[in-house]
């Protein structure tokens, strides 16, 4: 079958059979064959200035990629993307190129489908995994200096390799007994394949960074244990707290936190879950949120129960925040979707949940995330129901700073400086725990901006020191590498 024929929704890229889906946590994207992908990379029209380079975080070589792919040169295509991007498989899967990144900003996408960056890159970091294992990118000569990161999730992990490369001597502090953080937990197998993931936090591992997993820094290790035992800190936790459940019946046993039902279900890995549920969620699920939290607890409810699963949102579709080929999996799988309806009452019987009230609402005026508000409209409906999972957005990560007194914000975010120095000399910060919840992709690269203010802070470089990715970024988007690269003789630059 051709890549065109497979095309059959707006989406460009292949996915398994809707029904099947429903019974199994196997990923739902199919990947590419080299021919497919090297089709589809040639599409790619090797712009002389990139956008979908510009828009993305990771400043991803995504024409240099695509050129060599193009003609079937994988080992060029794979450092080219692994120059810049550490976790390129896991990335190439949970990132919405579409909606918003690179694929949103190709230029082909003017006049049709754009490029299938995404799923080329995927394609390239599953060879490289699969088939092909290569060397990982030069580092630095040591330093001599030693760096304690604390979360092993993306932001941490891509801040502790950018600080090996540096030369510095890095360990890696994760509560969790694997490394991985929220998209360990977080994302659903059926989206980002946890090998995938823990292939790649292993090849960080093996470039010297240390891990110590099953740590809590702030219980079992303070951080001022940490701050003498290491020349710097970089906290990278994530976002953890939950928004509180202010709707009366909120006690009632059937009433989850979407949050921590993601966490249960892939914290200790999905087969184990699965041999020990510990959820009755019933035949009838409320799902509670239009985020793309509230999509994963949608479907993988709907995949260990097989009942009807229905997302409740304040808005319109229009307005979810949310990755749009989440939304079209999650229809064709089944799921239900009800607007411009909120939670007003959780009612039960002999303290079991049975049904809710919903307040019906209408859109309002603007609101500072630029969406129209929803506004109540005074009438309500009720709605039957096993299980209702809460799923309307986390803030950072507050235990830590707390408990070690560092100044936060109003959103108990940790308040960090221009190079990322939180309120204690020599403590840093970055990701989630800084900025509220956002992209893996967008965490990594705020984990790599803090991480190039450590390594400036430990060795005190020039006034206007240009980083490792940014060297690398600014070069291939020069004329000169643009000739190179069809000349077939870019030079390798090892680090300096």
């Amino acid at each position: 079958m051709s890549l065109k024929t497979q095309r059959t929704s707006k989406f460009p890229f292949p996915k398994t059979d809707p029904e099947r889906r429903r019974r199994t946590f196997e990923e739902v994207q199919l990947p590419y064959t080299l021919e497919e992908a090297m089709e589809e990379a040639s599409r790619c029209v090797t712009c002389g200035s990139p956008i979908c380079m510009d828009v993305c975080p990771l400043q991803t070589d995504i024409r240099g990629m695509c050129e060599a792919v193009a003609r079937g040169d994988l080992e060029t295509a794979y450092h080219r993307v692994r120059e810049t991007n550490a976790l390129l498989g896991t990335t190439a899967r949970c990132c919405p190129q579409l909606d918003s990144l690179c694929e949103a900003a190709c230029v082909i996408g003017t006049r049709g489908e754009p490029v299938a960056s995404g799923m080329i890159q995927r394609f390239v970091a599953d060879w490289e995994r699969n088939a092909a294992r290569q060397p990982d990118p030069g580092c630095m000569a040591k330093t001599g200096k030693t760096v304690a990161v604390v979360g092993g999730g993306p932001s941490g992990l891509a801040a502790a390799e950018l600080l090996t490369r540096y030369g510095h001597l890095v360990t890696l502090y994760e509560e969790l007994p694997v490394l991985g953080g929220t998209a360990w937990y977080g994302i659903p197998d059926y989206h980002l394949s946890k090998d995938v993931l823990q292939y790649e936090a292993k090849r960080i591992l093996g470039m010297g960074v240390k891990a110590k997993t099953g740590v809590r820094v702030g219980k079992d290790v303070s951080l001022d244990d940490l701050r003498a035992e290491y020349d710097a800190v970089l906290i990278a936790t994530g976002a953890k707290d939950i928004s509180k459940f202010d709707t009366p019946g909120s006690g009632l046993k059937g009433v989850y936190d979407g949050y921590r039902f993601l966490e249960d279900v892939f914290g200790g890995g999905l087969p184990g879950y699965l041999k020990h549920p510990t959820y009755g969620l019933g035949r009838r699920i409320l799902v509670i949120g239009g985020g793309n939290s509230a999509l994963d607890c949608a479907r993988t409810a709907l995949r260990l129960t097989g009942g009807e699963v229905t997302i409740v949102y304040r808005r319109t579709e229009a307005e979810m925040p949310v990755d749009k080929i989440l939304v079209e999996e999650g229809k064709e799988e089944g799921l239900r979707l009800k607007f411009l309806l909120a939670p007003a009452e959780y009612q039960g019987e002999g303290g079991r949940l049975v049904r809710a009230t919903m307040t019906v609402m209408k859109l309002g005026e603007l609101d500072a995330s630029g969406r129209r508000s929803p506004v109540p409209t005074g009438e309500t409906i009720e709605m039957e129901c096993d299980s209702v999972l809460i799923a309307i957005g986390r803030g950072p990560n507050s235990f830590l700073p707390k408990q070690a007194g560092l100044v936060l914000g109003q959103k108990k975010n940790i308040v960090v400086d221009r190079s990322g120095m939180t309120s204690a000399p020599g403590v840093f910060a970055a990701g989630d725990v800084v900025t509220g919840e956002s992209l893996v992709v967008k965490a990594m690269a705020k984990g790599r901006d803090a991480a190039q203010g450590v390594h400036e802070y430990l060795m005190h470089p020039r006034t206007g020191h240009e980083s490792l990715y940014d060297y690398y970024f600014s070069r291939r988007t020069t004329g000169r590498y643009y000739r190179e690269m069809f000349e077939g003789n870019e030079e390798t630059l090892p680090p300096e």
